[in-house]
Formats: structure tokens, C-alpha cells, sequence
């Protein structure tokens, strides 16, 4: 038998809604695997360096725990108790990434969805920067914080159509910004590869500069165009082209562009933390800027027409 009333019904406080969420998925087993190693230090440094470098009255914060050890739950309550993110899914399996992401996303009600690996370090101005990007640029569905030009013709297809006579080519990033990416992913096979510091294609609006290309392992979503994907349920926890199959893609067909910055404003630590990285001097974040509208114009051009457009344009410029 109930007695009384709940007294929180009388106190007619209103719900806050932010402009922005931040979905990182985190599994650290407990494991001997050496590569699991360093990775809870890798996780701590992570979410230092998200929290001093986002707008806490704008941005909210959800961890997901794919069954991570007790210490790395025992932190992500931590944050939690303290206020530091506003929510810690925890799971009792691994359900991987992107359908724990796929689901958090569809059920947040924020303008910019940010998905990221728990290993992605944040430079000042990341979510700034992020946002100039979509305000120039209405049909961008996906932005990442840094440059990523080897990825222009990455499901792309709708903005080499929409935007073929507008697209540039030049040198308009540093190399020390594409140099910063392919240390982080021990490699130089990606940016080298056909040119990509001599030349990167990008689109310029109101004196505001956009690669074309955007990657994985932290990149910013459009509400509207999450909510217009249909949410189909991954087969596997790691699959090959999951991204591609549930995200890139049915994005693409949508008619949405990915793009980058031109700066570098995250870097992929991987398992290792470098010492620039330790060192580095957070800035007070600046004033969260407004994240103007789009609206959504259904697509009547065959996809298989765009790609050849894409195709074509691939073949003819030479970076």
C-alpha cells in the first residue's frame, strides 16, 4: 500500500536539454593480453582531456560500459558521483561498437551527436571548430576534428555530386596537422599515398575551409541525420564494415556530406601515451557556439548515379 505523495510531483522542475552529446563505447577486460595493458591509463587520459575541452552548461557525456573490469566501473562511477558526465550505461556483455552507439544515438534528443573511441585525445577548440564547420556548411551530416584527406572518396558520393563544381584542390593543411594523424596510427601509407600532402580537396564558404573526408574513431553526427537512419541490428560485435554498412553509407544515400577540419583538434593515442600529449595546456573553453538549423530535402537522384559521378571525378583529378 502506497502512504502519502511523492513529493517530487509538487516541485515542477524543468528538464535541461543541451545542445550536444558525447557517446564513447569502452571495453578494458580483465585481461594478461598485453595489449590491454595501458589502456585504462589510455581511457583516464581520454576523458581528462574531453572534460577540459568541452562546455559542461552544453555538452553532456554518456560512457558505455561493455563489461569492463571493476576498477575501470568503479571510475566511470567516479565521473558520475562527481559530475562530471551524465550517464554510464553499463552492460553486462560486450555488445561492441556500433550497436551500443547506433542505439544511444537514436534515443538522444541533442543536436551533434560525438562518437569516439575511449582512446582520443582533445585539443582546445575541437567542438568549436566542429561546429563552424556545420554552420557553413548545411548538408554536412558528419565532421571530424581533424583533417582527413585521405578519406575524401569515403562515402562520399552525394557531396561529389551535389558539389562538383565547387570542390577545390590545394594545399590548405599543415603538414605537421597530417603528420600528427599517421604518428598516431604508426603508418604512412594513408596520407602519403596518392599525394595527399602535396594537394587535399576541401570546400571553402564564408572564409571557412573544409576538407573533404571524414574518419571513425571520433567524428561529430547531425541529430536529424541519425534519426533518419533505419536502425538495423548488427550481426557481430567486431564486423568488417559495420561502420560502413549501418552508418557511412545509409548517411551517404541521405544526401549528407562528410567533411574535416583543416586544424588538427584530436589525436588517436591507440594504447601508448605520448609525452606532448602529457604536457599539453588546456585553454578555458569559449563561448559554446549556436549550431544553426538544416532541413532535410529528400533525394530524387539515382545513388548509383552519384557514385559514377564520384568515380569519375576520382579519375580525372589527379591529387
Amino acid at each position: 500500500m502506497r502512504i502519502g505523495q511523492n513529493p517530487e510531483k509538487n516541485k515542477l522542475r524543468k528538464i535541461v536539454y543541451k545542445k550536444h552529446r558525447v557517446i564513447i563505447p569502452v571495453y578494458i577486460p580483465d585481461s594478461a593480453e598485453q595489449y590491454f595493458e595501458n589502456l585504462f591509463s589510455v581511457f583516464k587520459t581520454s576523458i581528462n582531456s574531453l572534460i577540459n575541452t568541452s562546455h559542461s552548461n552544453n555538452t553532456n557525456i554518456t560512457i558505455i560500459n561493455n563489461d569492463c573490469k571493476k576498477e575501470v566501473s568503479d571510475f566511470i562511477d567516479d565521473l558520475i558521483n562527481k559530475k562530471k558526465i551524465d550517464k554510464h550505461v553499463k552492460l553486462s556483455t560486450n555488445y561492441g561498437k556500433v550497436f551500443t552507439i547506433l542505439s544511444e544515438a537514436k534515443a538522444s534528443t541533442e543536436e551533434l551527436i560525438t562518437i569516439a573511441d575511449a582512446d582520443v585525445f582533445y585539443y582546445s577548440g575541437w567542438i568549436e571548430n566542429t561546429i563552424k564547420v556545420f554552420n557553413n556548411f548545411n548538408k554536412a551530416g558528419v565532421v571530424a576534428p581533424l583533417p582527413m584527406p585521405q578519406l575524401a572518396y569515403y562515402a562520399n558520393s552525394s557531396l561529389f555530386f551535389s558539389e562538383i563544381f565547387k570542390i577545390k584542390k590545394g594545399r590548405v593543411i599543415l603538414d605537421k596537422d597530417l603528420q600528427l594523424f599517421e604518428k598516431s596510427v604508426n603508418s604512412k601509407i594513408s596520407v602519403q599515398k596518392n599525394n595527399w600532402f602535396k594537394n587535399q580537396l576541401y570546400l571553402e564558404k564564408n572564409n571557412c575551409k573544409a576538407c573533404i573526408g571524414a574518419g571513425h574513431f571520433v567524428a561529430t553526427y547531425r541529430k536529424t541525420v541519425i534519426d533518419r537512419l533505419e536502425f538495423k541490428k548488427p550481426d557481430y560485435i567486431f564486423e568488417d564494415g559495420g561502420e560502413i554498412l549501418y552508418l557511412d553509407k545509409p548517411i551517404d544515400k541521405l544526401g549528407f556530406y562528410r567533411l574535416s577540419t583543416i586544424k588538427t583538434f584530436a589525436y588517436h593515442l591507440g594504447n601508448t601515451i605520448p609525452d606532448f600529449v602529457m604536457g599539453y595546456n588546456f585553454k578555458e573553453p569559449t563561448k559554446f557556439i549556436k549550431i544553426n538549423d538544416t532541413k532535410y530535402r529528400k533525394n530524387y537522384i539515382s545513388f548509383s548515379f552519384k557514385k559514377l559521378i564520384l568515380k569519375l571525378h576520382k579519375k580525372l583529378i589527379k591529387i
